[in-house]
């Protein structure tokens, strides 16, 4: 009976991951994979790019990894205190750690059980489309009932592919804007397929639990690995646990404590705070 485990957005938080994967090790699951945004914001993407590398996690690239492969000049939003957590981040990784970023795919395809499953760090493309359908949408929308997978339709369409290479002809090649664009023209999401293409689609990005589900496709974006909201238990990681069955699987969420003490007292020693930390595990700002 095959089984898969599945967690995304560590941002840089050792503690909760270590829990996560001495409770994966414990259950014998050997298949684990990360949906990206392992770095940043928190101070141990370093330690946290060694601790997957040793467990054989396959890891994503999400915009925080497209940050470095791609360089930041493709993401208008980064200034201020954004800019300068990038910046730190990228004195901490090593020369090896950089270039194995470079190496992430952005989706991967899966079979489990009959059911066809996508799994990306967000279904509308990270690299270049944050504006139009970016994920704050997504959750507005998903509050009010719009149905808000349809943005999710945009991603490889006929629409999309006439949109790219309009933006591209404006920019050009040599454009270091264009770097995001030419990374997803020559590797599109799930190569290409329409999410209606898959049964189920897991995705982050949000940091939140999210689930809705189309005519063709159940789309679940997972709660971020070790962070902590006004409405989650602070000292409780989580990831997700798929179970084969005969005809299909079992989703379950797995909740693992870890020592919150200890991640604070490293935030506290850290060189750099980025100041989103405070809000992503529920800590006061100083």
């Amino acid at each position: 009976m095959r089984k898969i485990a599945i967690f995304t957005d560590i941002h840089g938080l050792l503690e909760p991951l270590e829990a996560v994967l001495k409770n994966i090790k414990e259950k014998q699951i050997n298949e684990i994979y990360s949906l990206g945004d392992n770095i940043g914001v928190g101070p141990n993407s370093k330690e946290v790019m060694e601790l997957l590398k040793k467990n054989k996690v396959v890891s994503l690239a999400g915009n925080a990894e497209d940050y470095v492969a791609l360089g930041i000049e493709p993401f208008s939003y980064i200034v201020g205190n954004k800019k300068e957590s990038y910046l730190w981040t990228l004195s901490q990784l090593t020369k090896e750690q950089k270039q194995e970023l470079t190496t992430y795919p952005h989706s991967i395809e899966l079979t489990l059980g009959g059911k066809r499953i996508g799994l990306c760090h967000f279904t509308s493309d990270v690299r270049f489309d944050y504006k139009l359908h970016n994920v704050w949408k997504y959750q507005w929308n998903l509050k009010r009932n719009k149905r808000a997978y349809k943005q999710f339709l945009y991603t490889n369409s006929l629409r999309q592919r006439i949109n790219m290479q309009r933006k591209m002809k404006k920019l050009g090649t040599d454009s270091l804007e264009a770097k995001g664009l030419i990374s997803a023209l020559n590797e599109p999401l799930f190569h290409g397929k329409k999410v209606t293409d898959f049964d189920f689609i897991f995705q982050g990005h949000a940091h939140f639990p999210l689930y809705e589900e189309s005519k063709n496709t159940k789309f679940y974006t997972l709660r971020a690995l070790g962070m902590a909201y006004k409405n989650d238990a602070t000292d409780l990681a989580s990831y997700v646990l798929l179970t084969e069955k005969t005809s299909g699987f079992v989703i379950e969420e797995v909740l693992v404590k870890f020592n919150r003490d200890k991640m604070l007292d490293t935030i506290q020693k850290s060189t750099f705070r980025d100041k989103r930390i405070y809000k992503y595990v529920d800590m006061k700002e100083e």
